[in-house]
């Protein structure tokens, strides 16, 4: 078995530590569910894995930093959760990665500079968490202007302050820098 494709069959309950069993698994798609709890940290086990789809479920707690072992992955969506914490730094580690989709959850803290890692991305989506801080310069390192053109870079509705990075500082989008 290395294809599961589960996207929108009302499935409820929350995704087993046992997933990590199964290590030949190459896409593992539950996205548009009502899967709830959080994502196990078995999830680190999947290194064949090339595509995790589990975005509008109702996950919540933190993107478990074990994320960073799936350094075959391309495609990663958690996108439209209640997912919560930091982005971990291991997030750096997946240097294949084609499409990172996190917005609509509540993230907190900022940026990690591993992102400026990640520079086969064609897609980056942080929009509406609630990242603080400044955006790290490392951010450069990702072609902007290629992410933008194809409107595939988005990280308005946090609250990220100024400076901003020359290379974004037209594509912030709405920020709240009341605080």
């Amino acid at each position: 078995l290395t294809y599961i494709n589960l996207r929108s069959n009302f499935l409820t309950g929350s995704i087993p530590p046992e997933i990590g069993n199964l290590i030949n698994l190459s896409r593992l798609k539950l996205d548009y569910n009502n899967l709830t709890g959080s994502i196990p940290p078995e999830i680190g086990n999947l290194t064949n894995l090339h595509e995790l789809e589990l975005g509008v479920n109702q996950l919540t707690g933190e993107i478990p930093p074990e994320i960073g072992n799936l350094n075959n992955l391309l495609f990663l969506d958690l996108y439209w959760n209640q997912l919560t914490g930091e982005i971990p730094s291991e997030i750096g580690n997946l240097t294949n990665l084609g499409i990172l989709g996190l917005q609509n959850n509540q993230l907190t803290g900022s940026i990690p500079p591993e992102i400026g890692n990640l520079t086969n991305l064609t897609g980056l989506s942080l929009n509406d968490n609630q990242l603080t801080g400044e955006i790290p310069e490392s951010i450069c390192e990702l072609n902007i202007t290629g992410l933008v053109w194809w409107d595939n870079f988005n990280i308005s509705n946090n609250q990220l302050c100024p400076p901003y990075p020359s290379c974004v500082e037209d594509y912030v989008g709405n920020q709240d820098t009341t605080n």
